[in-house]
């Protein structure tokens, strides 16, 4: 079964915001068994609206929109959409108390621009929010549906967790849920996984994706037979097992602290050229505090002397960016927490500071991992956001990587 999915916002054509609500709702819908074939966005602006409902209504099982449910001039969808469907709107005074306790809990006045998010197409059935105002809206005409959800991402997703997936459930029971296995690799190149597993090695009705990241790649198998996506993966990872760090959506920072507390280990984290990204990675996780005892960004050479007892001969001779000062660095974090396991990272991610010697792109890390001490340099192309995300990533996955038991030091 198909759907469409039409991002009405000014914000997102000119760039300003990023269209995170199609990546959540294909992902969402297509473990439903329902699959966008298309997608487009478009200006707030009535003609504009219906014209993308007329390329989409009749033609796609659902059409989905998001954005323009707002209160204020510039919010026109609801209109558009009732002008399309050739409906009146009427006063809802349920939506309207909703309306009125949510400004009296915050406890700030309630605008009276407010009453026109309490206005409901006929026929159309409001879809509570409990994280806003506007409500979600649901209509069907035989066997097509229609959704209009907010454009704030929280909001869109609540409706959708809350209101949608019980809908497409009970009006699409012959929709097959897709079943989706990712392998998550790194320190691979795209071309060399596709080298060493191709097309041709799938079961009939398994699709492959190579999915490449900043630093790293995703294989992702996909089908509505559970069964052969799981044959697929047994074929890749006798293959590719060196490369796999882990799976699905786990993210690097997650598996990390997974094998820390696994180990009953802790981790301190010392930071130059990333200015605390390591940091924020890992305490993103909730319970991150389990295994992560802290850190330092230690920017300037006076910190990592003073604080974290890199000596003055290895910053003389050999520099801040010397695997020398890493490992020192390491030691001296891990020290002052009285961690078992400590990261540090120094480098030039430039776009200034590098020399012929030493390049902007050039990190060094110091590990430590209860008894074992090590240290690596790395060479990282792209700008400076690319090479901090990338020499961040690094050091996650080093560390994983020897947890795993597949240092390769």
């Amino acid at each position: 079964m198909n759907a469409a999915i039409i991002t009405i916002g000014n914000e997102i054509l000119m760039g300003k915001t990023i269209n995170t609500n199609l990546a959540y709702l294909g992902s969402e819908l297509a473990k439903q068994g329902i699959f966008v074939e298309y997608a487009l966005t478009v200006k707030d602006e009535p003609n504009a609206i219906k014209q993308a409902l007329q390329d989409t209504w009749g033609k796609y099982k659902i059409v989905i929109t998001t954005g323009g449910l707002g209160p204020t001039e510039d919010d026109l969808t609801k209109s558009a959409i009732s002008e399309f469907f050739g409906k009146k709107q009427h006063f809802d005074d349920n939506i309207w108390e909703h309306i009125q306790k949510m400004f009296a809990f915050r406890k700030i006045p309630l605008p009276e621009t407010n009453r026109s998010q309490a206005m409901v197409p006929d026929d159309f059935i409001p879809l509570r929010n409990d994280l806003g105002t506007a409500p979600g809206l649901f209509y069907r005409e035989g066997d097509f549906l229609f959704f209009a959800l907010q454009g704030v991402p929280s909001e869109m997703k609540h409706i959708f967790e809350t209101h949608i997936k019980d809908i497409i459930t009970q009006n699409c029971p012959d929709a097959k849920p897709l079943s989706i296995k990712t392998l998550r690799t790194y320190g691979i190149a795209e071309s060399r996984l596709a080298e060493l597993f191709t097309l041709s090695n799938l079961p009939e009705g398994v699709s492959l994706a190579w999915l490449p990241q900043i630093g790293r790649v995703d294989l992702r198998f996909y089908g509505t037979d559970a069964n052969k996506v799981e044959e697929a993966v047994k074929k890749a990872l006798p293959v590719i097992k060196p490369f796999v760090w882990g799976y699905d959506e786990e993210s690097p920072a997650e598996i990390l602290l997974a094998r820390l507390w696994k180990n009953i280990y802790t981790l301190s984290v010392a930071e130059s050229c990333t200015g605390g990204l390591v940091q924020k990675l890992i305490t993103d996780i909730p319970g991150s505090s389990n295994s992560f005892l802290g850190g330092v960004i230690a920017y300037s050479n006076a910190l990592k002397k003073n604080l974290l007892n890199v000596s003055d001969t290895v910053l003389e001779t050999e520099g801040a960016v010397s695997e020398t000062c890493a490992l020192q660095m390491a030691e001296g974090i891990k020290s002052l927490t009285k961690s078992t396991c400590s990261i540090s990272i120094t480098g030039i991610a430039g776009p200034d500071g590098g020399t012929a010697e030493k390049p902007v792109g050039t990190v060094c890390f110091g590990f430590i991992a209860a008894e074992k001490y090590w240290s690596k340099k790395q060479f990282f192309t792209g700008d400076r956001e690319i090479i901090r995300i990338k020499a961040a990533d690094f050091a996650i996955l080093s560390l994983i990587q020897h947890l795993q038991g597949r240092n390769d030091n």
